[in-house]
């Protein structure tokens, strides 16, 4: 299907390295943040199979990684491979949120994100995630302390050092730079880089907010505009209610009024609920009138999705060994058994999937995924 020119992203991602670059034509098909789901090992298995247009991390805690949280920073480990790449932030302190923008930015984040979406009862019981959309104020606060942090990294008026972080965080945020092949905007020239591949100096992140269509009922007549005129790069609505989670069919014909609500502004709107595959949401992006659209749990167990192919069972086990391997070089100190939630999605719609499962479950080295191979492929 032909894909029409939706989005002018000349200026929306320039730093590059990703797939949104001058003189394409297409809507937006992006991985959405899923806490738990899309860590690094996830991501690089779903670039390295169907690379989407755009990727989410899994969302942080503003205030963790603002106050000397060091474990919470494998969430938002990245690869240059994965570009563009947006860093999801919930919370609901705006100061964590300021220093955690700039943070972001140093990082060498092509954009961040503010979750005010997530309805998990973790999340939403200390005022966070879709709690924010009963909370306009704060909300307005969050949005404004995170666009100040990043104007104030971006111009200099800020730097990481200024942010009174612990010697422990700062170490590991220039782990996670060099990780991500990114060197500081301020403290390294670019002829003595070496293996390194991107200054953060001269770009400017994008700010963008995920949200939903209210608490219990729809209100985006009434929400939507408040976050619109907030002069966002992009706007995310996922088509249910905090109530409804990820009960019901998501509401496209409320998506659709967000579209309206943001005709004479800048920002771009992207939906997000029950979208299977990039066909479908180039579909969506026509009918609903959407700059673009992220699919969630249809990519879990089916990296695929993006790509519009049904996989073999030889391809589904090879993408699972992939995984394994990934997870074992990135996170080498994690257990192994933080896998099988993402092995037991592989299985889906294979006829011995019962079977499989109940071994998936127990499994605890590649060794042992590897004695699976021919019955996973019979």
């Amino acid at each position: 299907m032909l894909r029409t020119n939706k989005i002018n992203t000349t200026s929306f991602f320039n730093r590059g390295g990703g797939e949104l670059v001058e003189g394409q034509e297409s809507f937006v098909i992006g991985l959405s943040p899923m806490d738990g789901i899309t860590d690094e090992a996830f991501r690089l298995v779903q670039t390295k199979i169907s690379k989407p247009d755009l990727i989410f991390t899994e969302f942080v805690s503003a205030e963790g990684i603002s106050r000397g949280g060091i474990k919470l920073y494998d969430t938002i480990l990245f690869s240059q491979e994965e570009r563009p790449i947006i860093g999801q932030l919930f919370g609901k302190d705006p100061d964590s949120f300021y220093k955690s923008a700039i943070i972001l930015c140093e990082l060498g984040f092509d954009g961040v994100d503010i979750n005010m979406g997530c309805p998990a009862k973790t999340v939403t019981q200390h005022g966070s995630g879709a709690a924010l959309i009963a909370n306009p104020k704060l909300a307005l606060q969050i949005i404004e302390s995170t666009k100040k942090g990043i104007e104030d990294w971006y111009t200099g008026k800020t730097k990481i050092s200024d942010l009174g972080l612990n010697k422990k965080t700062l170490d590991v945020i220039k782990r996670n730079q060099k990780y991500s092949k990114i060197i500081s905007n301020k403290n390294v020239s670019l002829s003595s880089r070496g293996d390194v591949d991107l200054s953060t100096e001269g770009f400017r992140p994008t700010l963008s907010v995920k949200t939903r269509l209210g608490t219990t009922e729809s209100i985006v007549d009434t929400w939507i505009p408040i976050l619109l005129d907030q002069d966002l790069d992009f706007l995310t609505i996922h088509g249910r209610t905090l109530k409804q989670a990820y009960a019901e069919i998501a509401n496209w014909e409320e998506i659709k009024k967000v579209v309206s609500l943001a005709k004479n502004t800048k920002t771009k709107i992207f939906g997000n609920g029950d979208i299977q595959n990039s066909q479908q949401g180039i579909e969506y992006c026509q009918k609903y009138g959407v700059d673009g659209v992220l699919i969630g749990r249809a990519a879990t167990g089916n990296p695929w999705c993006f790509n519009n192919h049904i996989a073999t069972p030889s391809e589904k086990f090879s993408a699972m060994l992939l995984h394994s391997q990934i997870f074992q070089e990135v996170f080498p100190h994690r257990q192994f058994d933080s896998l099988r939630k993402h092995f037991l999605l592989y299985t889906k719609n294979l006829s011995n999937a019962k079977s499989l499962r109940m071994k998936l479950i127990r499994l605890n080295s590649v060794k042992e995924l590897l004695s699976l191979e021919d019955e996973f492929q019979s």
